[in-house]
């Protein structure tokens, strides 16, 4: 049995993927600590993990008061501003907790890199956690915040990619810069350098800050995608990067619903042809932060009407109130927040922003996807991943009411556009995505970092 601490946080479905992960881990005999915010204690605990609480960084604080403060109070202070940055990032306490517990191996978020630096000051074996799409500058590979079919037009051939890259190189260069300018010196790449020296770490040989993550990417240490291969844009990825399956939460808190409302909700789902029912069930739902235009939605809505065979479920996450959509049909049924996991089963068909999650919730459903990208972080290039692989379409931000019905209508078959192949592929994807759990594919993945003689690198490096 290895003891492995496995540090996350961030949007709640980030901390879900990784409280999988530390299930998956444990039920293979492991000790896995979770060091995930306060919040989630009662979650880690629930599946056997034990929880060790992260501090909040409080850094945004020192931000906001530094906003009132002239830039020659900065540049003067800088020193003594660098040190309360780094304070902030609240790490005193990990650091103490992770040499105390010295585990085998330390599986952390790739985007938490003061708790990298940590883990490595200490001379731990320390493996990344990826939940993006493919993130590496590959050949033939766009940036996955870019909407790019490879291999269609100027900006999908080699060249344009390529191009696409130095763009966000350059365009990440500036902005660094310009943060440190705006800072006087104390922007995060100068606090995590501060850090780095701290613990003996060489950051300028550990990280490229050519990769997309912002504002670098660690590019020796081996890495853990959270992702099913074979959803990706064609491609070889890294030797560092293995690919270990979507990591999908099934038992996790529900938030409330009035005892009403989730008998709607269940009046609604009965009527889906899934369910033995009549109707046409399609869901519509945009993850934790809203990311499509109240116009787009009203739309959505409107493509409804004039089919009677068909029925829309919207959920709002919480950032708008059904109210706010005006009036609906007597077929469109508008929620704050819904049990997204027990709706995709019984679901024909969802209407989605992009988000990694939320597709592969929707492949383990077996439910063919519309996208509208939310153009969030990796939304675009999710979006890409999805039309590639036949499993939806990529909706256009401009389409009307006649272009979404339409779209509606080949994801379910119906009339003279309709296309029987989405379920067919979905089915197929969601065959890869069951083929990594039936080969424990994480679990031999992490037993052959921890058998690995790999040298350990940073302070504590022999």
């Amino acid at each position: 049995m290895a003891v492995i601490l496995c540090v996350t946080r961030g949007l709640p479905s980030v901390v879900y993927g990784s409280v999988e992960l530390g299930r998956r881990l444990v039920a293979a005999g492991h000790r896995v600590v979770q060091a995930v915010p306060a919040e989630y204690r009662e979650l880690a605990e629930h599946h056997g993990l034990e929880h060790l609480p992260l501090e909040a960084d409080r850094s945004g604080e020192l931000l906001e008061s530094d906003s009132r403060v002239s830039l020659l109070q900065r540049v003067t202070h800088r020193r003594e501003r660098l040190r309360r940055y780094r304070m902030a990032l609240a790490v005193d306490g990990f650091a103490s907790v992770v040499r105390a517990l010295e585990p085998d191996l330390v599986l952390i978020n790739g985007e938490m890199h003061e708790h990298v630096v940590v883990a490595l000051g200490a001379g731990l074996r320390v493996a990344l956690l990826n939940t993006f799409a493919s993130i590496w500058r590959r050949p033939g590979l766009p940036p996955p915040s870019r909407r790019v079919w490879p291999g269609a037009g100027w900006w999908g051939s080699r060249p344009g990619i390529a191009l696409l890259w130095l763009d966000l190189l350059l365009r990440k260069r500036a902005r660094a810069w310009g943060r440190r300018l705006r800072s006087g010196g104390c922007d995060r790449v100068s606090v995590l350098r501060a850090l780095a020296r701290e613990h003996g770490v060489d950051l300028a040989r550990e990280t490229d800050t050519s990769q997309w993550l912002i504002p670098f990417t660690w590019s020796r240490l081996p890495v853990l995608s959270l992702r099913a291969f074979e959803r990706e844009l064609p491609h070889r990825p890294p030797p560092r990067v293995d690919f270990v399956g979507p990591m999908v939460l099934r038992d996790r808190p529900h938030r409330p619903m009035a005892p009403e409302e989730r008998a709607r909700l269940e009046a609604i789902l009965a009527r889906g042809r899934r369910a033995g029912g009549s109707r046409c069930l399609v869901y519509a739902g945009f993850g934790s932060v809203l990311t499509v235009e109240d116009d787009l939605l009203r739309r959505l809505v409107r493509s409804v009407e004039g089919r009677p065979d068909r029925e829309l479920v919207i959920s709002l996450g919480g950032r708008l109130r059904p109210s706010d959509l005006g009036p609906l049909p007597e077929r469109v049924h508008a929620f704050e927040w819904v049990p997204q996991l027990d709706v995709l089963r019984r679901t024909d068909a969802v209407v989605t922003h992009g988000g990694s999650n939320t597709i592969d919730e929707c492949v383990l459903a077996g439910v063919p996807m519309l996208i509208y990208c939310g153009y969030q972080t990796d939304m675009a290039g999710n979006t890409v991943r999805v039309a590639h692989h036949g499993l939806g379409l990529a909706g256009e931000a401009r389409d009307g009411v006649r272009e979404i019905r339409g779209r509606l209508d080949r994801l379910l078959g119906d009339g003279l556009l309709g296309d029987g192949g989405f379920l067919e592929r979905v089915e197929r994807m969601r065959g890869h995505y069951r083929a990594y759990v039936d080969g424990r594919v994480l679990e031999r993945t992490v037993d052959e970092l921890l058998a690995a003689a790999r040298p350990r690198t940073g302070g504590g490096a022999p």
